[in-house]
Protein backbone atom coordinates (compact mmCIF):
# COMPACT_ATOMS: atom_id res chain seq x y z
CA UNK A 1 0.00 0.00 0.00
CA UNK A 2 1.24 3.54 -0.69
CA UNK A 3 3.12 4.92 2.28
CA UNK A 4 1.07 8.12 2.62
CA UNK A 5 -0.40 7.82 6.10
CA UNK A 6 -3.32 10.09 5.28
CA UNK A 7 -4.39 7.78 2.47
CA UNK A 8 -4.00 10.60 -0.03
CA UNK A 9 -3.49 8.36 -3.03
CA UNK A 10 -5.27 7.54 -6.27
CA UNK A 11 -6.16 3.96 -7.17
CA UNK A 12 -6.65 3.41 -10.89
CA UNK A 13 -8.22 0.12 -11.94
CA UNK A 14 -8.11 -0.68 -15.62
CA UNK A 15 -6.29 -1.81 -18.70
CA UNK A 16 -2.72 -1.75 -19.87
CA UNK A 17 -1.99 -2.23 -23.58
CA UNK A 18 0.82 -1.99 -26.07
CA UNK A 19 -0.22 0.58 -28.68
CA UNK A 20 0.91 -0.12 -32.24
CA UNK A 21 0.39 3.18 -34.06
CA UNK A 22 0.47 4.00 -37.77
CA UNK A 23 0.41 7.68 -38.74
CA UNK A 24 -1.16 8.18 -42.18
CA UNK A 25 -2.52 11.07 -44.25
CA UNK A 26 -6.07 9.71 -44.32
CA UNK A 27 -7.95 6.66 -43.10
CA UNK A 28 -8.47 3.85 -45.63
CA UNK A 29 -11.94 3.04 -46.88
CA UNK A 30 -13.18 -0.57 -46.40
CA UNK A 31 -11.10 -2.80 -48.65
CA UNK A 32 -8.57 -0.04 -49.39
CA UNK A 33 -4.86 -0.19 -48.60
CA UNK A 34 -3.13 3.07 -47.72
CA UNK A 35 0.67 3.04 -47.78
CA UNK A 36 3.36 5.53 -46.81
CA UNK A 37 2.52 5.65 -43.11
CA UNK A 38 4.94 5.91 -40.19
CA UNK A 39 4.92 3.21 -37.48
CA UNK A 40 5.52 3.87 -33.79
CA UNK A 41 5.10 1.66 -30.72
CA UNK A 42 3.89 3.19 -27.44
CA UNK A 43 2.67 1.96 -24.09
CA UNK A 44 -1.04 2.56 -23.60
CA UNK A 45 -4.31 1.20 -22.21
CA UNK A 46 -6.84 3.54 -20.63
CA UNK A 47 -6.02 2.58 -17.05
CA UNK A 48 -2.25 2.73 -17.42
CA UNK A 49 -2.49 6.01 -19.35
CA UNK A 50 -4.54 7.55 -16.56
CA UNK A 51 -2.07 6.29 -13.98
CA UNK A 52 0.80 8.06 -15.76
CA UNK A 53 -1.25 11.26 -16.06
CA UNK A 54 -2.11 11.05 -12.37
CA UNK A 55 1.40 10.61 -11.03
CA UNK A 56 2.99 13.13 -13.41
CA UNK A 57 0.50 15.72 -12.16
CA UNK A 58 1.47 15.12 -8.55
CA UNK A 59 -0.58 12.37 -6.88
CA UNK A 60 0.68 9.18 -5.28
CA UNK A 61 -0.78 6.54 -7.62
CA UNK A 62 -1.39 2.80 -7.59
CA UNK A 63 -2.34 0.90 -10.74
CA UNK A 64 -4.36 -2.30 -10.47
CA UNK A 65 -4.64 -4.34 -13.66
CA UNK A 66 -3.74 -7.58 -15.40
CA UNK A 67 -1.00 -8.27 -17.96
CA UNK A 68 0.41 -11.27 -19.79
CA UNK A 69 3.65 -13.03 -18.96
CA UNK A 70 5.32 -11.74 -22.10
CA UNK A 71 7.71 -9.06 -23.33
CA UNK A 72 4.94 -6.48 -23.71
CA UNK A 73 3.84 -7.09 -20.11
CA UNK A 74 7.39 -6.70 -18.84
CA UNK A 75 7.73 -3.38 -20.69
CA UNK A 76 4.43 -2.17 -19.24
CA UNK A 77 5.43 -2.85 -15.64
CA UNK A 78 8.93 -1.45 -16.13
CA UNK A 79 7.63 1.80 -17.60
CA UNK A 80 4.94 2.32 -14.96
CA UNK A 81 7.44 1.57 -12.21
CA UNK A 82 9.92 4.04 -13.68
CA UNK A 83 7.24 6.72 -13.40
CA UNK A 84 6.98 6.04 -9.66
CA UNK A 85 3.62 4.28 -9.89
CA UNK A 86 2.96 1.48 -7.40
CA UNK A 87 2.79 -1.61 -9.66
CA UNK A 88 2.76 -4.21 -6.87
CA UNK A 89 -0.95 -4.87 -7.43
CA UNK A 90 -0.59 -5.78 -11.12
CA UNK A 91 -1.54 -9.43 -11.76
CA UNK A 92 0.43 -11.54 -14.24
CA UNK A 93 -1.85 -13.81 -16.24
CA UNK A 94 -0.33 -17.23 -17.07
CA UNK A 95 -2.82 -17.94 -19.86
CA UNK A 96 -3.44 -14.70 -21.79
CA UNK A 97 -1.15 -12.36 -23.70
CA UNK A 98 -0.95 -8.71 -22.75
CA UNK A 99 -3.48 -6.40 -24.37
CA UNK A 100 -2.67 -4.82 -27.73
CA UNK A 101 -4.24 -1.82 -29.50
CA UNK A 102 -3.86 -1.18 -33.24
CA UNK A 103 -4.28 2.54 -33.87
CA UNK A 104 -4.49 4.60 -37.06
CA UNK A 105 -3.89 8.35 -36.72
CA UNK A 106 -4.62 10.67 -39.66
CA UNK A 107 -3.07 14.01 -40.60
CA UNK A 108 -5.64 15.85 -38.43
CA UNK A 109 -4.66 13.86 -35.34
CA UNK A 110 -7.93 11.92 -35.26
CA UNK A 111 -7.75 8.17 -34.61
CA UNK A 112 -9.33 4.79 -35.27
CA UNK A 113 -8.62 2.08 -32.70
CA UNK A 114 -9.06 -1.68 -32.52
CA UNK A 115 -8.17 -3.45 -29.27
CA UNK A 116 -7.35 -7.08 -28.49
CA UNK A 117 -7.86 -6.98 -24.70
CA UNK A 118 -5.87 -10.09 -23.81
CA UNK A 119 -5.23 -10.34 -20.07
CA UNK A 120 -7.27 -7.20 -19.38
CA UNK A 121 -10.48 -9.17 -19.87
CA UNK A 122 -9.45 -11.56 -17.09
CA UNK A 123 -9.17 -8.95 -14.33
CA UNK A 124 -11.47 -10.67 -11.85
CA UNK A 125 -13.58 -9.98 -8.79
CA UNK A 126 -11.06 -12.10 -6.87
CA UNK A 127 -8.26 -9.77 -8.00
CA UNK A 128 -10.28 -6.84 -6.67
CA UNK A 129 -11.17 -8.52 -3.38
CA UNK A 130 -7.47 -9.09 -2.67
CA UNK A 131 -7.06 -5.31 -2.84
CA UNK A 132 -10.26 -4.32 -1.04
CA UNK A 133 -8.48 -2.42 1.74
CA UNK A 134 -6.38 -0.45 -0.73
CA UNK A 135 -9.51 0.57 -2.67
CA UNK A 136 -11.65 1.34 0.37
CA UNK A 137 -9.02 3.60 1.95
CA UNK A 138 -8.08 5.54 -1.21
CA UNK A 139 -8.72 9.25 -1.61
CA UNK A 140 -9.79 8.80 -5.25
CA UNK A 141 -10.74 5.65 -7.18
CA UNK A 142 -11.11 5.75 -10.96
CA UNK A 143 -11.95 2.98 -13.43
CA UNK A 144 -12.87 2.61 -17.09
CA UNK A 145 -14.66 -0.05 -19.14
CA UNK A 146 -11.81 -2.03 -20.69
CA UNK A 147 -12.22 -4.56 -17.86
CA UNK A 148 -15.13 -6.97 -17.14
CA UNK A 149 -18.33 -5.25 -16.02
CA UNK A 150 -18.72 -7.47 -12.96
CA UNK A 151 -15.20 -6.50 -11.87
CA UNK A 152 -15.96 -2.82 -12.42
CA UNK A 153 -19.09 -3.08 -10.28
CA UNK A 154 -17.12 -4.71 -7.46
CA UNK A 155 -14.50 -1.91 -7.55
CA UNK A 156 -17.11 0.76 -6.88
CA UNK A 157 -19.06 -1.38 -4.43
CA UNK A 158 -15.93 -1.60 -2.28
CA UNK A 159 -14.95 2.04 -2.83
CA UNK A 160 -18.41 3.15 -1.68
CA UNK A 161 -17.69 1.71 1.77
CA UNK A 162 -14.95 4.30 2.27
CA UNK A 163 -14.69 8.03 1.64
CA UNK A 164 -13.09 7.91 -1.79
CA UNK A 165 -14.11 10.20 -4.63
CA UNK A 166 -15.34 7.62 -7.14
CA UNK A 167 -14.90 8.38 -10.85
CA UNK A 168 -16.19 6.29 -13.76
CA UNK A 169 -14.81 6.98 -17.22
CA UNK A 170 -17.41 5.03 -19.27
CA UNK A 171 -15.13 4.20 -22.18
CA UNK A 172 -15.30 2.22 -24.28
CA UNK A 173 -18.99 2.34 -23.43
CA UNK A 174 -20.90 -0.89 -22.94
CA UNK A 175 -24.35 -1.40 -21.41
CA UNK A 176 -24.48 -1.46 -17.62
CA UNK A 177 -27.11 -1.34 -14.91
CA UNK A 178 -28.14 2.15 -13.74
CA UNK A 179 -27.62 0.82 -10.20
CA UNK A 180 -23.87 1.27 -10.79
CA UNK A 181 -24.37 5.04 -10.82
CA UNK A 182 -25.45 4.97 -7.17
CA UNK A 183 -21.86 4.09 -6.25
CA UNK A 184 -20.33 6.78 -8.50
CA UNK A 185 -19.62 10.41 -7.61
CA UNK A 186 -18.38 11.59 -11.02
CA UNK A 187 -18.94 10.16 -14.49
CA UNK A 188 -16.91 11.48 -17.45
CA UNK A 189 -18.46 10.49 -20.80
CA UNK A 190 -17.75 12.20 -24.08
CA UNK A 191 -20.80 13.59 -25.86
CA UNK A 192 -21.48 10.42 -27.83
CA UNK A 193 -21.24 8.26 -24.71
CA UNK A 194 -23.53 10.61 -22.78
CA UNK A 195 -26.22 10.45 -25.45
CA UNK A 196 -25.92 6.67 -25.75
CA UNK A 197 -26.27 6.33 -21.97
CA UNK A 198 -29.35 8.55 -22.09
CA UNK A 199 -30.87 6.30 -24.75
CA UNK A 200 -29.77 3.11 -22.97
CA UNK A 201 -31.57 4.14 -19.78
CA UNK A 202 -34.59 5.38 -21.77
CA UNK A 203 -34.58 8.81 -20.16
CA UNK A 204 -36.79 10.49 -22.76
CA UNK A 205 -36.52 12.94 -25.66
CA UNK A 206 -33.80 15.57 -25.84
CA UNK A 207 -33.80 19.06 -27.39
CA UNK A 208 -31.95 19.61 -30.69
CA UNK A 209 -29.78 22.47 -29.43
CA UNK A 210 -26.34 21.00 -28.70
CA UNK A 211 -25.69 22.68 -25.34
CA UNK A 212 -29.24 22.20 -24.08
CA UNK A 213 -29.07 18.58 -25.23
CA UNK A 214 -26.01 17.91 -23.09
CA UNK A 215 -27.46 19.76 -20.11
CA UNK A 216 -30.79 17.93 -20.27
CA UNK A 217 -29.12 14.54 -20.73
CA UNK A 218 -26.84 15.27 -17.76
CA UNK A 219 -29.77 16.38 -15.61
CA UNK A 220 -31.70 13.20 -16.43
CA UNK A 221 -28.66 11.00 -15.78
CA UNK A 222 -28.10 12.65 -12.40
CA UNK A 223 -31.55 11.49 -11.31
CA UNK A 224 -30.18 7.92 -11.32
CA UNK A 225 -27.83 8.70 -8.45
CA UNK A 226 -24.61 10.22 -9.80
CA UNK A 227 -23.91 13.73 -8.51
CA UNK A 228 -21.53 15.05 -11.17
CA UNK A 229 -21.47 14.59 -14.94
CA UNK A 230 -18.50 15.97 -16.87
CA UNK A 231 -19.03 15.66 -20.62
CA UNK A 232 -15.82 16.00 -22.60
CA UNK A 233 -16.15 17.74 -25.97
CA UNK A 234 -12.71 17.33 -27.52
CA UNK A 235 -11.31 20.60 -28.84
CA UNK A 236 -14.39 22.44 -27.53
CA UNK A 237 -13.56 21.65 -23.90
CA UNK A 238 -16.13 20.17 -21.51
CA UNK A 239 -19.46 20.79 -19.81
CA UNK A 240 -19.85 20.27 -16.06
CA UNK A 241 -23.21 19.43 -14.52
CA UNK A 242 -23.10 19.23 -10.74
CA UNK A 243 -26.15 19.02 -8.49
CA UNK A 244 -24.56 21.37 -5.96
CA UNK A 245 -22.39 23.71 -8.05
CA UNK A 246 -24.62 24.06 -11.10
CA UNK A 247 -23.58 24.05 -14.76
CA UNK A 248 -20.31 25.29 -16.26
CA UNK A 249 -18.76 25.27 -19.72
CA UNK A 250 -14.96 25.07 -19.78
CA UNK A 251 -13.29 25.92 -23.08
CA UNK A 252 -10.11 24.23 -24.20
CA UNK A 253 -6.97 25.98 -25.40
CA UNK A 254 -6.48 26.34 -29.18
CA UNK A 255 -3.51 24.16 -30.17
CA UNK A 256 -2.03 22.40 -33.18
CA UNK A 257 -3.29 18.86 -32.70
CA UNK A 258 -0.86 16.08 -33.58
CA UNK A 259 -2.36 12.99 -31.92
CA UNK A 260 -5.57 12.70 -29.87
CA UNK A 261 -4.80 9.18 -28.60
CA UNK A 262 -4.79 9.29 -24.80
CA UNK A 263 -6.15 12.84 -24.51
CA UNK A 264 -9.27 11.68 -22.67
CA UNK A 265 -7.14 9.52 -20.39
CA UNK A 266 -4.92 12.50 -19.66
CA UNK A 267 -8.00 14.54 -18.73
CA UNK A 268 -9.33 11.84 -16.40
CA UNK A 269 -5.99 11.06 -14.78
CA UNK A 270 -5.26 14.70 -14.00
CA UNK A 271 -8.82 15.26 -12.75
CA UNK A 272 -8.37 12.36 -10.30
CA UNK A 273 -4.91 13.55 -9.29
CA UNK A 274 -5.96 17.12 -8.55
CA UNK A 275 -9.03 16.03 -6.60
CA UNK A 276 -6.76 13.74 -4.59
CA UNK A 277 -4.51 16.71 -3.86
CA UNK A 278 -7.46 18.63 -2.43
CA UNK A 279 -8.37 20.93 -5.31
CA UNK A 280 -12.01 21.89 -5.73
CA UNK A 281 -13.83 20.40 -8.69
CA UNK A 282 -13.65 23.47 -10.94
CA UNK A 283 -9.91 24.00 -10.43
CA UNK A 284 -9.29 20.28 -10.98
CA UNK A 285 -11.26 20.54 -14.23
CA UNK A 286 -9.21 23.50 -15.37
CA UNK A 287 -6.00 21.59 -14.69
CA UNK A 288 -7.36 18.54 -16.56
CA UNK A 289 -8.29 20.75 -19.52
CA UNK A 290 -4.86 22.36 -19.57
CA UNK A 291 -3.16 18.96 -19.43
CA UNK A 292 -5.23 17.47 -22.27
CA UNK A 293 -4.48 20.49 -24.47
CA UNK A 294 -0.79 19.69 -24.05
CA UNK A 295 -1.17 15.93 -24.62
CA UNK A 296 -2.77 16.33 -28.07
CA UNK A 297 0.32 18.18 -29.32
CA UNK A 298 2.48 15.08 -28.79
CA UNK A 299 2.55 11.59 -30.26
CA UNK A 300 1.67 8.51 -28.23
CA UNK A 301 -0.53 7.94 -25.22
CA UNK A 302 1.56 7.64 -22.04
CA UNK A 303 4.46 9.44 -23.71
CA UNK A 304 2.25 12.50 -24.27
CA UNK A 305 1.22 12.99 -20.64
CA UNK A 306 2.49 16.34 -19.32
CA UNK A 307 4.24 16.98 -16.01
CA UNK A 308 3.01 19.24 -13.21
CA UNK A 309 5.12 22.25 -14.17
CA UNK A 310 3.86 22.12 -17.75
CA UNK A 311 0.26 21.86 -16.61
CA UNK A 312 0.66 24.76 -14.18
CA UNK A 313 2.14 26.97 -16.88
CA UNK A 314 -0.81 26.27 -19.18
CA UNK A 315 -3.32 26.55 -16.31
CA UNK A 316 -2.03 30.05 -15.53
CA UNK A 317 -3.16 31.15 -18.99
CA UNK A 318 -6.84 30.41 -18.29
CA UNK A 319 -8.86 33.55 -18.97
CA UNK A 320 -12.28 34.49 -17.59
CA UNK A 321 -13.95 34.02 -20.97
CA UNK A 322 -12.90 30.35 -21.04
CA UNK A 323 -15.34 29.51 -18.22
CA UNK A 324 -19.07 30.16 -18.42
CA UNK A 325 -21.58 29.55 -15.64
CA UNK A 326 -25.04 28.78 -16.95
Amino acid sequence: MPSNKKNNYVVIVGSSNMDLNIYIEQFPAPGETVTGGMFRQFLGGKGANQAVASIRSGASTTFLGRIGMDAFGEQMVAQLSSEGIDTSRIVKDPEEMSGVAFILIDAKGENMISVAPGANKNLSIADIMKNAELIEQARVVIAQMEIPLSTLEKVFEIAAKGKAIKILNPAPLKPFSPDLLKNIDIITPNKGELLRLHALFQLGELPQNKDKQIIEASKNLSKLGVNTIITTLGSEGSLLFDKDMGIYSIKSFPVNTVDTVGAGDCFNGVLASKRCQGENLLDALKHATAAASIAVTRKGAQASMPYSHEIEEKYNHFSDDMIKKW
